[in-house]
């Protein structure tokens, strides 16, 4: 099956990386979009283990952009996906809410995402992202492994 339009959830783990693959091949050529996105903690969550702030909001903001941003450069490159068909973009907030909030937002046909992501902790059962992801968005989501 061939899609328009296509959101893939990139956090530099190995399921996120074989989720980029399948998108390319799961993407309609020429006019078909593939959306990656990395959802970064928002600033006012980032705190390390005493409750202090991880470092100043803005600084925060800039790096965690950053690297973001050089995490989707390194995706697109990797999968080999056509620079043409490719948006990318970086939003800080909860993982899982944003990722549906982005498909809705862009009217994807589908989300295709890693089974597991990045974090040990939340990839425990399922991949904690993926199951909400699984079950609160309004199009078809493929999970990948």
């Amino acid at each position: 099956m061939m899609y328009q339009s296509i959101l893939v959830p990139v956090d530099g783990s190995a399921h996120s990386h074989v989720a980029v693959e399948l998108a390319a091949e799961l993407i309609s050529r020429p006019e078909g979009r593939v959306y990656l996105l990395n959802v970064q903690p928002s600033v006012g969550n980032t705190q390390d283990l005493l409750g202090r702030a991880a470092s100043a909001p803005a600084e925060a903001s800039e790096a965690a952009k950053s690297d973001g941003e050089s995490l989707l450069q390194r995706a697109i490159e990797e999968a080999g996906v056509a620079p043409d068909n490719v948006e990318f973009d970086v939003k800080a907030g909860a993982p899982s809410d944003t990722i549906v909030h982005e498909a809705g937002r862009l009217g994807v046909d589908a989300i295709v995402i890693g089974s597991r992501g990045a974090s040990r902790l939340s990839s425990l059962i399922l991949g904690s992202v993926a199951y909400r992801v699984l079950h609160a968005a309004d199009c078809r989501v493929v999970l990948v492994r």
